[in-house]
């Protein structure tokens, strides 16, 4: 009896995986569906705005500004449960897509403000270092 369960558990695993294996056949196809919509949506675009100083900026996902300083990685500003934010961070091209990546850091406006009162001091480390 006991070769008869087997024999009836391994017919019902045998089931389920041309039925996960269906399931798995759908999947791809409804991404690759909300990935074309997505791609248009979140594609970044560039520009080059007067009111910036003449700094060249993209709009992200939510509409924020990002200003490259390095390829792929970006500052920008943001909102965050009502307060802001300064965002700096590494992004990733996903099927020609820039999405934020884990590598990065977000700032209070008192941590920013302290960042930029240690940026001479900074330099002068970096010069010493040479």
């Amino acid at each position: 009896m006991p070769k008869s369960k087997e024999f009836i558990d391994s017919s019902d695993s045998a089931s389920d995986q041309e039925s996960s294996a269906v399931s798995t056949s759908k999947k791809p196809k409804s991404k690759e569906a909300t990935h074309k919509d997505d791609s248009s949506n979140k594609r970044m675009k560039t520009s080059d705005d007067g009111a910036q100083g003449g700094v060249a900026s993209k709009s992200g996902q939510n509409g924020e500004r990002l200003y490259e300083f390095g390829k792929l990685r970006y500052v920008s500003v943001s909102e965050f449960r009502g307060k802001p934010y300064i965002n700096i961070r590494e992004y990733y091209d996903d099927k020609g897509v820039e999405k934020p990546g884990k590598k990065g850091i977000s700032l209070t406006a008192d941590q920013w403000d302290k960042l930029k009162s240690l940026i001479n001091q900074v330099d002068k480390d970096l010069k010493n270092s040479k």
